[in-house]
């Protein structure tokens, strides 16, 4: 990660990206210097020493903690603003005095004000604290205030834990949006002249008419359908005209005119010809001479003679085809309009954004009055508009159960304030859990648990205060299937997230449903061990799965799983799933513990068994579970086939793919015989229609499907009849997919 961050900080055009690179290689540095001085517990909930847990931590990829407090550090522009305008500030001391003003008369009726309001911006958890402390104290708790704030009291002043003043919009739960106006503003502000057009406009205005001209000097050349017989009078100076021309091009551009693509390499080859037949024509092989009439036969061939009118009208055409402005420019005027909505916000109604232009709008682009916005340009202002989680799925602007889970904290945030009556105090939940949610996981060892939303001390005091109603129950479950549905149907190839579990385990306990969600392991830190969780999430799906496609395909042995104890069983399900993978896991041993993580991931089926007897999904999904199957396998053909070189990269590909292998099975497992039958045969009309390369080396799997379907137990670890294979993802040697033909 630092080497990529430095790479990219060295080599980037885009000053921004540099610069944002300059920071992820500072935050690396930091964790390289608190790793090599000791003085962070990575692999703890608490790797900072005095830290507790509820402090948002920088953390950088893998969970690594900086030494950073974010809510600490140099103080924020408003805060500036808040110390130059707050009296009895002391320089130096700006936020000790700032949480302190807070707790006096003053501040404590200004913070109830601004959360009676709304007039504020949680971005951090700590933030909220003292809005808390207000709220305490507004409701005659001076008790509960007062064991709060002896919480905060030592760190104020290192964290601030009063919040800065809204500055725009907010939007509400139901409405979300991929960018704001303003972040979308900002992009389309800065999009960069495309690099296609404008070598499209370079070939139209400058390289064709030239190679024109240079086929029409060197038709003056021929005799007896032979060039270099004749040179006429002027046609030396002509022709040193034209190369200065190519020359003065190039030396504009940077580089030859006919670039370096192989689709222009004759033209090239014309001018250089051009040029040797200036300098010394008698020098010219007859090789090269019978080159020099092999391309002007091909240009006649094409076009007709250089000065003829279909060559005219070909250029005339390509001429206007290019002369529309570049979308950069067309581009900065939806930005100005963009710009007169509110920075922080999503945009309701589209239609005036992506208006044609205007006569003034036309002008500053370069562009004639009414042009309609370009599609690319479009699609990049969809981003800012509001919509539901399902037309924003539907939109294709969310792409992946990753980026799902990034908002639907908008949306689970409303549940998780059900039960607090007074509004400003369920806002002030709300907004907080929106920021809580922001926060980016640690590194853990020993199954060690993240912080969660109560273990804020000032969430914590208000807990007391709730008083949940059925409605609330109710909205929490209908969020959970909407949330759940929404990602097993968008993307049914790929395994839930821990980012959205950890919404998904808020909700169903807001809804009263106590499940056993089993989060994605890393094989790097696995310490061999697994949570009761773990074992109850394998009872419930071998209830489920019982003599199904699925067990026969992984031989899974069902009476052994629901003989497991369901309390004190972590051990015995370790060295079963250990026995399936036929290796031992430990620590540092990434292949065997991925292995072993995997079998697990067999057995529990990754949270989609739970989501079907447990999650209320299967009204939903009941008719779908064909449609599910054959969407995971399309999605597999397509991964499988993309063009990949890193060794890396095609490890990870094969990982995934194999996920979607196996919810393929788990979806197919659920369809009723007839279906199953007809979703297979629809898996093989798909395949049919992929390249041999890959039909031959997906051959194994779809014979091992097809047995397990006619009620045949596969082999694990070596073929079976045929030649099937079962597909999994980790092998403790060389996959043996890798080595069939792609």
């Amino acid at each position: 990660m630092l080497a990529k961050a430095f790479l990219t900080h060295e080599t980037h055009a885009d000053p921004e990206v540099r610069e944002r690179a300059a920071e992820r290689v500072r935050r690396w540095q930091q964790v390289l210097a608190q790793t090599l001085a000791g003085t962070v517990d990575y692999g703890s909930r608490t790797p900072l020493a005095g830290i507790p847990d509820w402090v948002t931590l920088e953390v950088v990829t893998g969970g690594f903690a900086t030494g950073q407090l974010l809510a600490g550090g140099p103080l924020a522009d408003f805060e500036r603003e808040l110390a130059a305008s707050t009296p009895g500030v002391r320089k130096g001391r700006e936020r000790r005095d700032l949480n302190t003003y807070f707790l006096s008369e003053a501040g404590v009726a200004q913070l109830q004000a601004r959360l009676a309001d709304g007039d504020y911006r949680i971005d951090l958890p700590e933030e909220a604290a003292l809005l808390t402390v207000a709220w305490l104290l507004q409701q005659g708790q001076a008790q509960a205030a007062r064991d709060l704030v002896a919480t905060l009291a030592p760190f104020f002043d290192r964290l601030r834990f009063y919040p800065a003043p809204w500055a725009g919009d907010e939007w509400g739960g139901a409405d979300l949006h991929v960018g704001t106006a303003g972040e979308v503003a900002e992009r389309l502000a800065g999009l960069a002249p495309q690099p296609r057009l404008r070598a499209q406009q370079a070939t139209v205005r400058e390289l064709l008419p030239r190679h024109d001209r240079a086929v029409a000097l060197f038709l003056e050349t021929v005799q007896d359908d032979w060039p270099g017989r004749r040179y006429p009078e002027g046609w030396t100076e002509r022709a040193a005209v034209l190369l200065h021309e190519i020359e003065a091009a190039r030396a504009a551009s940077g580089q030859p005119l006919a670039g370096v693509s192989r689709r222009h390499r004759h033209k090239r080859e014309l001018f250089d010809l051009l040029a040797q037949c200036v300098r010394a024509p008698e020098a010219l092989t007859g090789r090269q001479v019978g080159r020099v009439r092999r391309l002007l036969h091909d240009y006649l061939r094409a076009h007709g003679a250089p000065d003829g009118q279909a060559v005219k009208d070909l250029r005339a055409r390509q001429r206007d085809e290019v002369a529309g402005p570049g979308f950069e420019r067309v581009a900065r005027v939806v930005a100005a309009r963009l710009r007169g909505y509110p920075a922080g916000a999503g945009v309701r109604d589209l239609t005036p954004l992506l208006a044609p232009l205007a006569a003034d709008e036309a002008r500053d682009a370069g562009a004639s009055a009414g042009m309609a916005v370009p599609a690319p340009i479009a699609r990049r202002v969809l981003r800012c508009q509001t919509a539901s989680l399902p037309q924003l799925v539907e939109r294709g602007l969310i792409r992946s159960g990753e980026f799902l889970a990034t908002l639907t904290p908008q949306v689970t945030a409303a549940q998780q304030g059900g039960g607090l009556a007074d509004p400003p105090l369920r806002a002030l939940h709300e907004a907080t859990y929106r920021a809580f949610r922001r926060r980016r996981s640690l590194l853990l060892l020993n199954l060690a648990r993240q912080a969660v939303f109560g273990d804020l001390p000032w969430i914590a005091a208000i807990e007391s205060y709730r008083r949940p109603a059925q409605q609330d129950v109710d909205a929490a479950g209908a969020a959970l299937i909407e949330i759940a549905g929404l990602a097993v149907t968008a993307f049914p190839h790929a395994a839930l997230p821990n980012k959205l579990l950890q919404e998904l385990r808020a909700l169903s306990e807001r809804a009263g449903r106590d499940l056993p969600w089993v989060e994605e392991l890393a094989a790097d830190i696995f310490m061999g061990a697994f949570g009761p969780k773990f074992v109850e999430a394998a009872r419930r799906s071998a209830a489920l799965l019982d003599g199904s496609l699925y067990a026969r395909y992984y031989a899974i042995d069902v009476p052994a799983i629901l003989a497991l104890p369901p309390i004190r069983g972590e051990g015995a399900f370790v060295r079963l799933c250990a026995a399936r993978a036929g290796v031992a896991p430990a620590l540092g041993q990434v292949g065997a513990n991925g292995m072993v993580i995997e079998q697990q991931q067999i057995l529990t089926t990754h949270n989609l068994a739970l989501l079907i007897t447990d999650g209320g999904l299967e009204p939903a999904l009941s008719e779908r579970h064909g449609q599910l199957a054959l969407a995971a396998f399309e999605w597999l053909c397509a991964r499988q086939q993309m063009k990949i070189d890193a060794w890396h990269a095609r490890i990870r590909m094969l990982r995934n793919t194999a996920v979607a292998w196996r919810q393929t099975l788990f979806f197919l497992s659920l369809a009723g015989p007839g279906a199953r039958g007809a979703v297979i045969a629809a898996m093989e009309t798909h395949l049919a229609a992929q390249s041999v390369a890959f039909q031959a080396r997906f051959r194994p799997v779809m014979r091992g499907l097809h047995q397990a379907a006619r009620g045949v137990t596969l082999p694990q670890h070596e073929a079976g009849e045929q030649g099937a294979r079962v597909f999994r993802g980790w092998f403790a040697a060389r996959h043996w997919m890798l080595d069939a033909p792609h």
